[in-house]
């Protein structure tokens, strides 16, 4: 029997859906259900009743308002999230009862979360790594083109990295700043992880330039390429009174005697989480399909090039690629 509690996602932007999906199904005890339309909500509502509903308020086929007014009339009271960039257009038409928030968007996914452990009375499992990776709020901010503080401690200290509007804007830690600082701290592992909403006075100086998909993709690659060239013996991590240990950050805010008689710090084979590749995928086919619907072949052309660099095999981009050629694009 499925005693887990049920989060039903009402947004209509796909892209959006899946990340939301994909954060908000890392609480314990959880099951996800989605839906892109109020009909389809309407159909979830009745098969699977939720617990939360979490929507948007402007949907193709009417408002997420309607998706409240379903719960009522077949007797399910609730609590109801509205996360949408119209807020202020439907203001006047929202319920005021006391189950019932609304939030801007862009909303963090680490607010997001928060709030539907608080809807669903959720017990934090307290102090310790965020249930997102630095690359998991990176890759979000670039597919919403949000702009976001992602700020990152670990036992060796502290850095942070700068989205604004899903481009890659500055990164800093202890060693340093710049792409250097990105790198260090894009994959790290034992880290606890927040992300805010960048404000409109504290924008720093800018020492990255180019997507933040692009640059995580980019640093990716490179440590793929860093581990497979580097010697087998400098893989193995340090060791201290001969136990193995991995604090998360090589050598951030090591005094230098320690810096020196310790070897390497190694490289991860985990530096390309799993979910990198295939979101990143995703998101590049879904472009390129867009770019061909709105006859846009130049960004379609770029999209499924990209696509075919994480994956050569997909039939479904080689034929998009051989259509494009045989249109005279490649």
């Amino acid at each position: 029997m499925d005693h887990s509690r049920r989060i039903l996602i009402v947004e209509d932007e796909q892209t959006l859906r899946a990340s939301m999906a994909r954060g908000l199904s890392k609480l314990s005890g959880v099951t996800i259900v989605e839906a892109a339309t109020v009909r389809e909500a309407h159909d979830r509502i009745h098969r699977l009743p939720p617990d939360l509903v979490i929507s948007d308020l402007d949907l193709p086929d009417g408002s997420g308002i309607e998706v409240a007014l379903e719960l009522d009339r077949v007797g399910l009271r609730l609590p109801v999230v509205f996360v949408s960039a119209y807020v202020q257009r439907y203001r006047h038409k929202l319920p005021t009862r006391g189950d019932i928030e609304v939030y801007e968007k862009p909303l963090a996914l680490e607010k997001l979360r928060s709030v539907a452990e608080s809807k669903l009375g959720l017990v934090a499992d307290g102090a310790g790594p965020s249930p997102f990776s630095v690359c998991d709020y990176i890759q979000l901010a670039s597919m919403g083109r949000h702009s976001v503080v992602i700020d990152v401690r670990c036992a060796g200290g502290r850095g942070r990295i700068v989205i604004r509007a899903g481009e890659a804007w500055s990164a800093e830690d202890g060693l340093g700043s710049g792409i250097d600082a990105f790198r260090r701290l894009a994959f790290l592992g034992a880290a606890t992880v927040t992300c805010r909403t960048l404000g409109k006075s504290e924008v720093p100086a800018r020492n990255i330039h180019g997507s933040a998909e692009s640059v995580l993709l980019d640093v990716a690659r490179q440590a793929d390429e860093a581990e497979h060239h580097r010697p087998a013996a400098s893989v193995a991590p340090p060791a201290e009174n001969g136990r193995a240990v991995d604090d998360g950050w090589g050598d951030v805010f090591r005094d230098e005697k320690r810096k020196s008689t310790r070897p390497p710090p190694r490289t991860r084979s985990s530096l390309r989480p799993a979910v990198l590749p295939r979101v990143a995928f995703d998101e590049l086919f879904e472009r390129g399909v867009d770019a061909l619907l709105a006859k846009d072949y130049a960004r379609a052309l770029a999209a499924f090039r990209e696509a075919n660099e994480l994956s050569p095999d997909d039939r479904r981009v080689v034929a998009n690629l051989t259509r494009l050629k045989e249109m005279g694009f490649v």
